[in-house]
């Protein structure tokens, strides 16, 4: 019977801290919902985001009619959502704080002139110094209004352009035709992957439709995990070159470092993308043929 008291007294213990949880977090939703949002444009209106930094390169960023972002400047590249959907929030925060500044204060608060200012279509948000309470929290300027928010809004804002450049090298959605690396030429026609070309045999490497569709199927999902601007000439260790489904003219890729990770070069674009090094093999090798195949 004690354990059995014990075991039971627990539970309820649990239960109580369980609904004392869902209580305070339902209440905490319905106090957000109840403020109004900061600002009311339409996230899903917006077309131009335009980003100046006191001490960076603007960005330029646009929505096209596939409703994907692009950047326009300083690189023509696909946008990284990431950083777009941070900087979209703001026009719908709902912690903030309006205080009472004088046009004399904006200067002090380093809101004249702004350190930062994001434009939404034509609405412009202005960004400040951080508040001295240490709260993590920034001045902002709307409409000659001054508010406190969060500082990650503006944290975002201090990366570099390359931070805005999608971490896929191929875009989103993108569909491959054709792909030229530096030891095999593959080419989608008639519903099916051929293998032109390869510097291996059928006895060496995988080429039926498993092994060439999933090679192309790790550069359709492929992602970076850094972005930098290209600006070093280091020698060339090979050529990749990408014909994607609508688009007129190839990617092109040039491979700078394979150890000790994989590193392209978009020299057209002057960027260059960092990929883990776990990924090497899956995108510049067919599988190796089963032993078992050849008698061995």
């Amino acid at each position: 019977m004690g354990k059995r008291w014990l075991i039971n007294l627990v539970l309820l213990c649990i239960i109580v801290i369980l609904g004392g949880f869902v209580y305070y977090t339902t209440e905490q939703e319905k106090s957000n919902k109840q403020l109004t949002k900061l600002t009311k444009l339409d996230q899903n209106k917006v077309q131009l985001i335009r980003i100046e930094r006191a001490d960076k390169t603007r960005i330029s960023l646009m929505k096209d009619k596939s409703k994907i972002w692009q950047m326009l400047t300083p690189f023509q590249l696909p946008a990284n959502m990431i950083y777009i959907n941070r900087l979209l929030q703001i026009l719908s925060e709902r912690q903030y704080k309006k205080l009472d500044v004088s046009k004399q204060s904006l200067a002090e608060l380093k809101l004249d002139p702004p350190l930062a200012k994001v434009t939404f279509n034509q609405f412009a948000i202005s960004f400040g110094d951080s508040s001295p309470m240490r709260d993590q929290k920034r001045y902002i300027l709307i409409d000659d209004e001054v508010y406190l928010v969060t500082d990650n809004f503006y944290n975002s804002l201090t990366k570099n352009a390359t931070s805005f450049v999608s971490l896929a090298p191929l875009g989103l959605n993108s569909k491959i035709k054709e792909l030229k690396l530096p030891d095999y030429h593959l080419i989608f026609k008639e519903k099916q992957w051929i293998l032109i070309s390869s510097k291996f045999s059928d006895k060496e490497v995988e080429t039926n439709q498993d092994a060439l569709a999933g090679l192309i199927d790790q550069w359709q999902r492929l992602q970076a995990f850094k972005v930098e601007t290209y600006d070093v000439k280091t020698e060339s260790q090979g050529e990749i070159e990408v014909h994607l489904v609508g688009k007129d003219h190839p990617l092109r890729f040039t491979i700078l470092a394979s150890k000790p990770d994989l590193i392209l070069a978009h020299r057209d674009k002057n960027v260059l993308y960092k990929i883990d090094n776990s990924q090497i093999d899956k995108l510049l090798q067919l599988p190796t043929a089963n032993r078992e195949d050849l008698g061995d």
